[in-house]
């Protein structure tokens, strides 16, 4: 199993609680409402958010009279305990957080998995997906659960979180890690019990490891759900792959055709290089 190095370690993070990296340390920012402060500003790096929104915000749509005092407050002791004098910047209207050089982890996150969904290797994007997943150290934004102004990022960064884990099991089918993915796409397919695509991959995962009448049975349950909650019927790729699944189709094993994803089949040089030395062997 392997990882990237990160070349830009995260100065914020927000998937988990919220914390502040000082001198290479994690801190837990003091406070509901200095957390909530500060994640609406991390959440939004280099955009000015208004005082009036994160008034809102802070105090739940519920601001008192002396709010923009204690919010000024808040802002100053963040700037002091910890070092982001230069980082919370006044503007007018409002704030913005300007990092420089670095970032927060939610971006990390999203740089890793965009490199993942366009490198050619699998094996690369494996890496860099597993890379990605590191970063959440539980629920995103976990010490705001309480605050409805952040359901949406917390829904949107829990999206994301599922799209890695997705991205995951599909490049470990494509180097033919298909019994490590197996648990996590069993994990998946329960998350999402409509979603076809993870169906088919669990399918595959378990012709490939041996399990064909359990891989049947998973169509089989999938198309009895879609007709009963969407009145449609599976498309054509999972149809196609029952049917190769069916009639033992060399082309599913491994080692054959890699699997297709995204409409283009993956396989890595190393890869190609292996398949060509076992059919020279055979």
């Amino acid at each position: 199993m392997h990882f990237v190095e990160l070349t830009e370690p995260p100065a914020l993070r927000l998937l988990g609680t919220v914390e502040v990296v000082v001198d290479g340390s994690a801190r837990p920012v003091a406070g509901a409402r200095r957390t909530a402060l500060l994640a609406a500003l991390a959440l939004h790096v280099g955009e000015v958010v208004s005082v009036h929104r994160l008034m809102d915000v802070v105090w739940n749509g519920e601001a008192p009279a002396t709010a923009l005092n204690t919010l000024q407050r808040h802002v100053s002791f963040l700037r002091r305990e910890y070092r982001l004098g230069e980082r919370i910047v006044a503007r007018a209207g409002g704030y913005v957080m300007e990092l420089g050089g670095a970032t927060t982890d939610v971006r990390v996150a999203e740089r890793l998995i965009g490199r993942a969904r366009r490198a050619a290797d699998p094996y690369v994007a494996a890496d860099l997906l597993r890379t990605a997943l590191t970063l959440w150290r539980g629920p995103a934004l976990a010490d705001l659960a309480d605050l409805p102004s952040f359901d949406a990022q917390a829904r949107h960064l829990d999206e994301l979180r599922w799209t890695a884990r997705r991205l995951l099991t599909e490049a470990r089918l494509a180097v033919g890690e298909h019994l490590v993915a197996l648990p996590e796409l069993a994990v998946l397919a329960a998350r999402f019990p409509l979603d076809e695509d993870l169906h088919r991959q669990l399918m595959l995962a378990l012709y490939r490891s041996g399990r064909q009448a359990e891989a049947l049975a998973v169509y089989h349950d999938l198309r009895i759900r879609l007709r009963g909650e969407l009145g449609v019927d599976p498309t054509p790729r999972v149809g196609d792959l029952h049917l190769a699944i069916l009639r033992h189709d060399p082309t599913l094993l491994v080692l054959g055709r890699p699997p297709v994803a995204g409409g283009r089949a993956i396989e890595s040089a190393s890869r190609r290089r292996r398949r060509r030395r076992l059919e020279r062997r055979s």
